[in-house]
């Protein structure tokens, strides 16, 4: 079953909200419903990489769900905050892109040098609700995602630039990709 957030509609992928709680909440009634056997997220990043291109195209099967104070040694947290939900497309992947979830954009630089400093190279504010609700119902589960921005003072501004855009590459390299699934 593929699924995005509102707002990143297709016509082949189940909205699921926006955010950490709301993704959660409605993907987990969306799962008792219909039963589905795996999930594919379709969605768009923001990068803390400055070298990834915008547009670039990522599969990934790992999320966090870090925050910038954990990130700067100003808090810490007693719940686990790092999944991998393996699936048959994602098993032999050599690089474990790793996407980092809040219910905040990130739009310091520093922040997102410390994020790279971790291993973290992009961000998405429902994927680790995705792959931890997964877990719950054991269901294999990856997200598609295509960079819009990066992680920076520009961030809201470039998203809403290339918003338009990156939906349609996401909509091609799935179809191309994974239109056998629907």
């Amino acid at each position: 079953m593929f699924i995005c957030a509102s707002g990143e509609k297709f016509s082949f992928a189940k909205e699921i909200g926006v955010g950490l709680v709301d993704s959660a909440m409605i993907l987990s009634s969306i799962i008792l419903k219909d039963s589905p056997k795996e999930l594919i997220f379709v969605g768009s990043v923001g990068s803390y990489d400055k070298e990834i291109n915008i547009f670039d195209i990522f599969v990934s099967s790992t999320a966090m769900q870090i925050e910038s104070s954990f990130i700067m040694h100003n808090s810490y947290t007693p719940i686990f905050n790092k999944i991998e939900n393996v699936s048959h497309e994602t098993q032999n992947l050599e690089n474990k892109i790793i996407v980092n979830s809040s219910n905040y954009i990130t739009t310091d630089e520093n922040i997102s040098k410390h994020m790279l400093n971790a291993g973290i190279l992009l961000e998405n504010m429902e994927f680790f609700s995705i792959l931890r609700v997964a877990q719950y119902f054991e269901i294999p589960a990856f997200g598609i995602f295509c960079v819009t921005n990066y992680c920076d003072l520009e961030a809201h501004k470039s998203f809403l630039k290339n918003h338009k855009s990156a939906k349609d590459y996401l909509e091609s390299y799935t179809r191309e990709n994974y239109g056998k699934y629907f």
